[in-house]
């Protein structure tokens, strides 16, 4: 089974076992390593420049399609 088909199932279960099932794989994400030094440098870094205005915020449809434009020129 891939991540497709499971997804595809994954949709047709009711809410409530769809909230459980995002929940829990939310839950998986979090028991991750800890962020290296560098790493949490940089995200301390980019949430600066988007505090200050520096980086502007844009939507995640907004960047699909930017990265759609990057990918088929």
């Amino acid at each position: 089974m891939n991540a497709t088909e499971i997804i595809s199932g994954a949709l047709d279960l009711p809410r409530n076992d769809r909230s459980y099932l995002a929940s829990k794989l939310i839950e998986s994400l979090d028991e991750s390593e800890e962020l290296t030094p560098e790493f949490q440098a940089e995200l301390d870094a980019r949430l600066a420049r988007w505090k200050s205005g520096e980086n502007q915020a844009v939507s995640s449809d907004e960047l699909h399609r930017e990265i759609e434009q990057m990918l088929t020129r």
